[in-house]
């Protein structure tokens, strides 16, 4: 029952960090460099899975052979401090891309301790018989798997779904000071957001006059690691959006090469996803 409690919790910290970035609630600073970090150390973390699955067989195998030692679990346990050096760096690096250059030191620093401990309890273990570790090498990467590339996208949609909701006002309001003055307004900049898109991975709502009409648009959490993902709202449909501002200014609008590789529409009328690299 121990050893169940402890692999439920852990699946239960890591999967909630992953999916941090899309719980309802204010704006944290943390919640996309927090996921990033887990998700990293996830996908690292599956090397485990074939330590852990071949260590089980040769494990059985022995015992078949009336239980004679072998030095196999030795081996295992060096690869297994390898792998554990991988998913450090490789939370370091989650950290690092989101622009947490503090939190990437700490993960390091930490990982050394982490790393001693995980060495020495590796090694407290009978040569023969590896205990319980080969389970949570294979259970918990598995599980943390499954469980983000089954319902990532969806959260993902529920909070685009959700913040588009969460427009609805900032879009009456601009209609009705159109409606009021004869034109759109210039800028919504400020210093305190009073639209607010009430999802924690979501800063804030932008605003930009386009044309005759306006863009509105939030950056949502990609499910996809590496991609960056604008959700934009133009009741034209005629979205567009630039990967670098300086284009804007320095190359004729027709000759601007925008960055994104892919545009979607959205059931929503006039929202389209763009996304980048």
């Amino acid at each position: 029952m121990k050893h169940i409690s402890l692999v439920l919790l852990v699946i239960g910290v890591v999967v909630t960090g992953i999916f941090l970035p899309y719980v309802p609630g204010d704006y944290d600073y943390f919640a996309v460099g927090l996921s990033n970090i887990f998700q990293f150390a996830a996908f690292a973390s599956l090397l485990l899975v074939f330590v852990g699955l071949f260590w089980l067989i040769k494990d059985f195998i022995k015992n078949k052979r009336n239980n004679v030692p072998s030095i196999h679990a030795v081996y295992f346990r060096r690869i297994t401090l390898t792998i554990v050096v991988i998913i450090i760096l490789a939370a370091a690096l989650g950290a690092f891309v989101t622009h947490n250059r503090f939190s990437a030191i700490i993960i390091l620093i930490s990982g050394i301790y982490v790393f001693t401990k995980i060495r020495k309890k590796l090694y407290l273990q009978n040569a023969t018989n590896p205990g319980v570790i080969p389970y949570y090498f294979f259970i918990i990467p598995l599980a943390v798997f499954a469980i983000r590339m089954t319902y990532l996208e969806k959260a993902k949609n529920y909070t685009t779904n959700f913040v588009i909701k969460q427009s609805e006002q900032l879009i009456q309001d601009i209609e009705a000071y159109k409606k009021t003055n004869g034109y759109y307004p210039v800028s919504l900049q400020s210093t305190i957001e009073d639209y607010k898109p009430s999802v924690s991975g979501i800063d804030r709502f932008h605003y930009e006059p386009n044309g005759n009409a306006y863009n509105i648009y939030f950056e949502q959490v990609s499910d996809i690691i590496g991609t960056q993902e604008i959700v934009m709202y133009n009741k034209l449909d005629e979205h567009e959006m630039t990967v670098h501002n300086q284009d804007l200014l320095r190359i004729v609008p027709g000759n601007i090469f925008r960055g994104y590789h892919k545009v979607a529409e959205l059931s929503n009328p006039h929202w389209k996803v763009f996304y980048f690299d």
